[in-house]
């Protein structure tokens, strides 16, 4: 077996005003190609016994009407599952910890076609039984799965393979369930994010004759982060000047709800009215606030019933026409289009006019707007681990689909994972997806994220912010929704009131958590002063005490992988 380099990494270090302790370390490897030989089970394999099966068949067991053995090829050991009737195929038991957090990953192969190989653990407490991971396997190759899970109480639990390709033999190799603890996950998120997330800004100050001037007073303040944090609204942002200020000092992207959908704009055929995605975003440009475009094509059932009733080539033709009509009105003005949102769970464009539709459409849209990023924006591939429909590796293959029609090789498809949470979110599981679609090396945004109406909202919102803020993957996020004048039946950050609820002060925490503000310093002997800032727009002030000269220079500390960035300013 090969190994996948580690990014994670051990040490000490003082951050938020706390003491942060080596721990063990997250691995944020992953892979979604399908390698010749499996990697080495991540973390020695964790609590798995036996995992890369240098003992046979020890301590796994036969799960369901099947036989089991161990082969070898290329020097590598792995179990087989053979003679199947059922999905079921090998098993093994161990105890989870109230909790913990498990992080999982294995590798699987078929030995002839492909199918959806699933890891499921059953809680013997619960008497339920949870997906962990999946990914489409094939034959000749070997596959990762990469998932995880946490639990509220003590339980003895089993793990689970399976698919429903029972004329196939199913080959694992490499499981590996690793536990760690809350603190340990938390600090594996702060260490990420002085990583990914800050940079190292030098000011180096001199006068006119390049003499270095050392007691400079330094004033560093954010204008902006770089990490996109938006927020989707309905059109009462046209109505309520508070509401208008209230979202304005906050976020740096905007998302519509309904008022840029087809349907919105010409629920009758050919009767189009643009009147109030126009003011919405004329509003956003004049305050200087980017909008994503939700959405240009959709095939759910919500769809208008003149377009369900086309037939395909006149469906193909309004859908174009639509694409024109939409994009052009707002091209150069917007950052990012959903351009066929859902069409993993939703693929009536496929179904209709073929196997490419969704291709040809991302393929026109590039044309039509060539400076925003194109996103296929989809649900339950981040949130529920046991929707089949919209899995990573669904995602990812998806993805490659479309990058691999003729003209789409080099297109940037942006990853929309909506994020609409229930109860209890899978973080494990989160971080992994981030992982594995982190290496299609498209930007990930969450395009729609809320949590569903629970005593533990705002808790669970954070946890989810906190994660996807830490992921060096992840370029954005939008959350779901500001205010509605009506009671809010969803998750808002304002109350019908204008007042903020418990996930807007979450928010609100979070980006002042996030801003480097009023950074006050002095420069050294050597005219320079060293500060680490979060990745972002500044305003750099300089004040020479002696002669009352003052300064201020505008300064783009992004992430371009280099550890320091050297900005000179002249008295």
């Amino acid at each position: 077996m090969a190994t996948l380099g580690n990014n994670g990494f051990i040490f000490s270090l003082f951050l938020a005003g706390y003491l942060v302790h080596a721990g063990t370390p997250y691995d944020y490897s992953a892979t979604i190609e399908c390698l010749k030989q499996p990697l080495d089970p991540q973390y020695g394999g964790g609590l798995i016994a036996n995992p890369g099966f240098d003992k046979g068949i020890e301590a796994w067991k036969v799960d369901g009407h099947v036989e089991i053995e161990t082969r070898e090829s290329g020097g590598n050991k792995f179990i087989v599952a053979y003679n199947r009737t059922t999905p079921f195929t090998v098993s093994q038991s161990f105890h989870l910890k109230d909790g913990l957090f498990y992080a999982f990953s294995a590798w699987v192969q078929l030995s002839e076609g492909s199918d959806i190989v699933v890891a499921t653990i059953y809680n013997s407490v619960k008497k339920t039984v949870s997906t962990v991971g999946s990914v489409i396997a094939k034959s000749g190759c070997w596959s990762m799965i990469k998932g995880g899970l946490t639990v509220d109480h003590n339980a003895n639990a089993v793990l689970h393979f399976q698919s429903n390709n029972t004329r196939s033999e199913l080959m694992v190799d490499s499981v590996s369930l690793k536990e760690f603890t809350k603190y340990e996950w938390q600090e594996n998120r702060l260490k990420n994010i002085e990583k990914v997330r800050k940079r190292t800004l030098r000011v180096n100050v001199a006068n006119k004759d390049g003499k270095k001037i050392g007691g400079a007073k330094i004033n560093i303040q954010q204008r902006k982060l770089q990490f996109v944090i938006g927020c989707a609204t309905p059109s009462s942002i046209l109505m309520s000047e508070s509401y208008q200020k209230w979202f304005v000092s906050r976020f740096t992207t905007a998302v519509f709800d309904n008022e840029m959908k087809w349907y919105y704009v010409e629920a009758l055929q050919g009767r189009e009215n643009y009147s109030t995605p126009d003011a919405m975003v004329k509003f956003f440009e004049d305050h200087g606030i980017d909008v994503r475009g939700h959405n240009i094509l959709w095939g759910a059932d919500n769809i208008q019933r003149w377009l369900k009733d086309l037939p395909p080539r006149q469906l193909l033709s309004e859908s174009v026409r639509r694409m024109g009509s939409v994009m052009s009105r707002y091209a150069g003005k917007l950052v990012a289009w959903d351009v066929v949102n859902e069409n993993l769970h939703h693929p009536l464009f496929e179904e209709r006019l073929g196997k490419n539709a969704s291709a040809i459409f991302y393929k026109i849209a590039s044309s039509l707007d060539s400076r925003a990023t194109m996103f296929l924006n989809e649900y339950n591939t981040l949130e529920h681990p046991g929707d089949m429909a919209s899995i990573p590796s669904k995602y990812v293959e998806k993805l490659q689909e479309i990058k691999a029609f003729p003209g789409n090789e080099e297109l940037v498809i942006g990853i929309g994972l909506q994020g609409h949470f229930d109860g209890h979110p899978n973080i494990p599981y989160v971080r992994a997806v981030f992982d594995l679609l982190g290496e299609t090396k498209m930007p990930i945004w969450l395009t729609e994220l809320n949590v569903v109406s629970c005593s533990k909202q705002a808790y669970y919102l954070e946890e989810i912010m906190r994660e996807a803020f830490a992921h060096p993957a992840v370029k954005g996020m939008m959350i779901w929704i500001g205010w509605k004048p009506e009671r809010c039946n969803e998750m808002c950050l304002l109350n019908y009131k204008l007042q903020n609820s418990p996930s807007g002060d979450v928010v609100d925490k979070l980006l002042a958590e996030w801003k480097t503000t009023n950074l006050r310093g002095v420069t050294d002997n050597a005219g320079a002063f060293e500060v680490k800032v979060f990745h972002g727009d500044y305003d750099v002030t300089v004040y020479n005490p002696d002669t009352g000269a003052n300064v201020t220079k505008k300064v783009k500390v992004y992430d371009d992988k280099s550890e320091k960035l050297d900005v000179s300013i002249s008295l």
